[in-house]
């Protein structure tokens, strides 16, 4: 993962928490130095702990109220009402309730059931983390279309998440340029995760950078692909409303034009409106529409124009 951006000042943490030559958080099973530097700097926030005193178990993979847990105390959820029972099959006496409950009133993406020995995917991982980023304010983001090669695995609210944390460099594709959405993640992985988004966090708080976000004129077009509704306005006529979800609310949705098939398909020719390169954009999820009028009978079907 890229925890390398900070990683100086954390480097320096460590050794000034050090006692003959350990550091005093250290874990016995974490060999590699700079994955040395991010437990124990998440462990000094009582962000992560060990499944022992001496051991975090680096490899082991994550549970489900595990990922929850590390959200929640990454971000400084709270449960607010200690008594509620926002997530009804969860006992109040687990020991990851209370997490459960400070997620669900943050408005994250938590299931009515957590499994306690569930494996927390990818998928679900950085859904919940992008949403736990989403409560500490919004942010300026660099649109660009990464290529993710089974982009078609994963849900469209993963394929947000995992766009705007690649564009926020929290996380990374493996050497093939896949996600695996669908596999279980490791306790580092997920830690690794949760450091370079607390960096993204201190580095942009407060208004963040005042350079505009770059933007890249024409990709991620082919990546976005609108949901296609047709309602009648009278016996002649439909109306094609097409509807997508940008990463902010710079982007636009225009039709370009309407092709009238001979099989009773009309091809909507849709292009993306990019954001203006001298604007901001806070990291916000924005529904945008673009309509047009077809003969009625017909099937509209969307397709990028120029393809």
């Amino acid at each position: 993962m890229k925890h390398k951006k900070g990683l100086a000042a954390t480097l320096a943490l460590c050794v000034s928490l050090t006692a003959g030559g350990a550091s005093v958080f250290a874990f016995s099973d974490i060999k590699d130095e700079g994955q040395k530097a991010v437990v124990d700097s998440l462990k000094s926030k009582g962000v992560v702990n060990g499944v022992t005193a001496d051991l975090f178990r680096p490899d082991a993979a994550l549970s489900e109220p595990q990922g929850i847990q590390m959200i929640v105390k990454a971000f400084g959820l709270k449960n607010a009402y200690a008594e509620a029972a926002a997530q009804t099959k969860i006992s109040p006496n687990t020991w990851y309730a209370d997490a459960v409950q400070a997620a669900t009133q943050n408005g994250l993406s938590i299931p009515v059931e957590v499994n306690p020995q569930g494996k927390m995917t990818r998928e679900q991982f950085v859904i919940l983390l992008h949403e736990g980023i989403g409560t500490t304010g919004n942010y300026p983001v660099i649109m660009k279309y990464n290529e993710v090669k089974d982009e078609n695995k994963l849900s469209k609210d993963a394929i947000s998440a995992v766009q705007n944390l690649l564009n926020m460099n929290i996380i990374e594709l493996d050497k093939d340029g896949n996600f695996r959405p669908d596999q279980s993640l490791t306790r580092m992985e997920a830690a690794s995760m949760i450091f370079n988004a607390l960096e993204f966090v201190d580095q942009h708080s407060g208004g963040g950078s005042t350079e505009p976000a770059p933007t890249n004129p024409g990709e991620g077009q082919q990546g976005i692909v609108p949901e296609v509704t047709i309602s009648k306005v009278d016996d002649k006529t439909s109306k094609v409303t097409l509807t997508a979800e940008m990463p902010h609310p710079g982007y636009g949705l225009k039709i370009d034009e309407v092709k009238l098939e001979k099989d009773n398909r009309a091809i909507v020719k849709y292009s993306i409106l990019q954001p203006d390169p001298d604007k901001m954009y806070p990291m916000v999820i924005t529904k945008v529409t673009a309509e047009a009028e077809i003969p009625t009978g017909y099937i509209a079907e969307a397709q990028p124009s120029g393809k």
